[in-house]
């Protein structure tokens, strides 16, 4: 009796920070921490529609393609752990594009791409030529109906949804830089009074013909090289995701 009345008496007695430690409650690293402003900045690439990117284009029998990219946060609080310095986890999306019908298959009509010129009944959609690339605003429409539901990311450990609010082309001397090309998602996110902006920056490439230099060859292929297939693209130099926390 007198030893159970002394432990109750020390414990009165305890500071309650010291309390606080013993029985557990707010443990450092027990709980994730809020939400916050960051900037983390990316790696990661896009694989476009086989076979790629062309000054002809490609042709299919299907009114859709597919293409995907990986985008990997390397820094700032955008990882898995409770402070979100760690567990870096890929954001992985898939985008469905629509094809175009050649206006007459096996000749190039207005606004073919020149592939239309070997188009059959069978294979009378034309995809990925670099002239769309460059002039077209598809892929933005694109990019938006196949995110209508979000993107999954992290900020400090918590799951937060990037919603594709508004998705936009990014030219030379835009947040990609002097040379830069790529594009660019913002909006709102799942958590209320969180904002984002996604920068993808289009800056190296893989594929027949190619030199390494995504906007170069794009442009050389345009512009009449027909050895020139771009498969995929890297994301590099300006690209980051930024969270804005009002």
């Amino acid at each position: 009796m007198i030893r159970k009345m002394l432990v109750v008496a020390a414990a009165v007695a305890m500071p309650a920070t010291v309390l606080t430690a013993v029985t557990g409650t707010g443990i450092a690293g027990a709980a994730k921490a809020p939400v916050q402003s960051t900037v983390c900045a990316l790696t990661g690439g896009v694989d476009f529609a086989a076979p790629g990117y062309s000054l002809d284009g490609s042709l299919s029998k299907k009114t859709t393609v597919k293409s995907g990219d990986h985008v990997t946060p390397t820094s700032g609080a955008c990882g898995a752990s409770s402070d979100g310095l760690s567990g870096y986890a890929a954001i992985i999306s898939k985008i469905t594009a629509p094809t175009t019908l050649c206006t007459n298959p096996g000749t190039v009509g207005i606004g073919d791409a020149p592939v239309c010129a070997s188009a059959t009944a069978k294979n009378k959609y034309w995809y990925n030529s670099t002239s769309s690339f460059l002039g077209s605003t598809a892929s933005i429409d694109a990019i938006k109906a196949s995110l209508s539901k979000g993107v999954k990311a992290y900020n400090t450990g918590n799951k937060v949804t990037l919603n594709a609010d508004n998705v936009a082309k990014v030219l030379p001397n835009g947040v990609c830089g002097a040379a830069g090309v790529g594009f660019q998602l913002s909006g709102s996110t799942s958590v209320a009074g969180l904002t984002y902006s996604l920068a993808l920056c289009l800056t190296t490439d893989t594929g027949p013909g190619t030199s390494g230099n995504f906007l170069a060859d794009v442009v050389l292929a345009n512009a009449g090289n027909t050895g020139i297939t771009v498969a995929s693209a890297g994301f590099g130099g300006n690209s980051a995701l930024t969270f804005t926390k009002a």
